[in-house]
């Protein structure tokens, strides 16, 4: 005889609201090292990094998917503990990912800010102000794939492991070193490290291709208005703008963020032996 599996469709349930509870409260999430990733997407590229994932809230959209069956296979023969719920229940913790049929709590990785900065690294973004975590998952995204080896989210800005954040980055805090720092601390831990700082500055008196990007540095990137802050300004050891058509102010953080990944990119050959997982 088949057991009956009980699906949960109340949002009430103590799972769900403890779910609810890390998507809405920042700090709960830093302290229980956990966080949340929905989507067909993000579940197989956790699977494929082998990311350590605490809970899988599974909804009955999973099925329609073409990928559902062997991902729900996949989450089983990991270990992860699954729990059926209504698409209802899914969309009370996010609004919206009942229509993938898939959420994960996943474990939060424990990452220092002095090893994100120290040797080997050479690449490295710190975001001041960034509050848009569409904004600061896209920068992630490109961070990883154009070679850098990890993010600071300095004051200001949004949870670089925040759902909204990790939708937008797509699979990229499975692998890519972040964490969240006061400005003071990171650098402090810049200096002793001894990495070139790098900031985008709209009135920059240099331009990307006009400095050494091959050395190892931290590219500082401000809030979508206001920018860097006086004090990461007059720290920093070159301040550069991005040259523009005429008429044109400023470029949105993210395409600012790729603009210089991607010089820096050139400037070492393309070559990313330092990039997670080379």
């Amino acid at each position: 005889m088949t057991a009956t599996v009980r699906v949960v469709a109340s949002p009430q349930n103590a799972a769900v609201k403890r779910a609810r509870a890390l998507e809405r409260d920042r700090p709960l999430r830093e302290r229980e090292r956990t966080y949340l990733a929905w989507g067909v997407h993000l579940a197989l590229e956790a699977l494929a990094c082998r990311a350590p994932l605490r809970q899988a809230f599974v909804g009955p959209r999973l099925a329609e998917a073409r990928a559902g069956a062997d991902l729900l296979r996949r989450l089983h023969a990991a270990g992860v503990p699954v729990v059926p719920v209504t698409t209802r229940v899914l969309d009370s913790i996010i609004e919206g990912c009942g229509d993938q049929g898939i959420l994960l709590l996943a474990v939060r990785p424990q990452s220092d800010l002095a090893a994100i900065l120290g040797f080997p690294s050479s690449l490295v973004l710190a975001a001041y102000g960034v509050q848009d975590p569409g904004n600061l998952g896209s920068i992630l995204r490109s961070a990883r794939a154009l070679g850098a080896d990890g993010l600071v989210a300095l004051e200001g800005s949004a949870d670089p492991f925040g759902s909204r954040a990790v939708r937008a980055a797509m699979g990229t805090q499975f692998t890519l070193p972040a964490a969240s720092a006061t400005t003071t601390a990171f650098l402090r831990e810049a200096e002793a490290a001894r990495l070139q700082l790098v900031a985008a500055d709209p009135a920059g008196d240099e331009t990307p291709t006009g400095i050494d990007l091959a050395r190892p540095t931290v590219l500082l990137l401000g809030n979508e208005g206001a920018g860097l802050s006086q004090e990461i300004l007059h720290a920093a050891h070159r301040r550069v703008r991005i040259p523009m058509a005429p008429g044109v102010s400023s470029l949105n953080v993210h395409a600012a963020a790729a603009a210089l990944l991607y010089e820096t990119a050139r400037q070492r050959g393309f070559t990313f032996v330092n990039s997670p997982g080379a």
